[in-house]
């Protein structure tokens, strides 16, 4: 499954190359295999970063910001465990709570006024967010907290 604005579906050859190529290498590996892997950041190619997560999940409230990117792609991959990720379309006019970071290529944001839905991502799941994209994830389900070990991938779009 991916879910995203038509506008999107059609990416360049470059961009659709690294995000095949992060799957491919999750695809290769173990669950303890990525579960082994440091916490942290793991470049893999060119334009393709793995940030290997370990946390708990959160109430999906007005604390929980959501947030969007300019330069790239997020996969949010699951290693284990389970969480729910919040998504709408990204509208200038969603109050930010933070300045645009450079250097991280994120802003976070308020709610919007229309979240669209919202994904559950188990084992081995995935979802990809695009820069129109505004998300919110580390979402509990069911109200409970759960440990997850989660990767997000970075895929440069230039």
């Amino acid at each position: 499954m991916e879910f995203g604005l038509s506008k999107n579906h059609q990416r360049d050859q470059k961009v659709q190359e690294r995000i095949q190529l992060a799957l491919d290498w999750l695809d290769a590996r173990t669950t303890d295999e990525l579960l082994n892997e440091p916490i942290g950041k793991k470049p893999i190619a060119d334009g393709v970063e793995l940030r290997f997560q370990s946390y708990d999940s959160r109430p999906y409230d007005d604390e929980m910001p959501f947030e969007t990117h300019r330069h790239h792609i997020d996969i949010h991959y699951m290693i284990t465990g389970q969480e729910y990720c919040h998504f709408g379309d990204f509208d200038p006019a969603i109050k930010p709570r933070t300045e645009y970071d450079e250097t991280e290529d994120l802003q976070y944001f308020d709610h919007p006024s229309a979240v669209l839905g919202e994904v559950l991502l188990t084992d081995r799941h995935y979802v990809i967010f695009d820069p129109t994209d505004i998300h919110a994830c580390h979402g509990m389900v069911s109200n409970k907290p759960t440990h997850n070990r989660k990767l997000c991938v970075k895929i440069t779009l230039d």
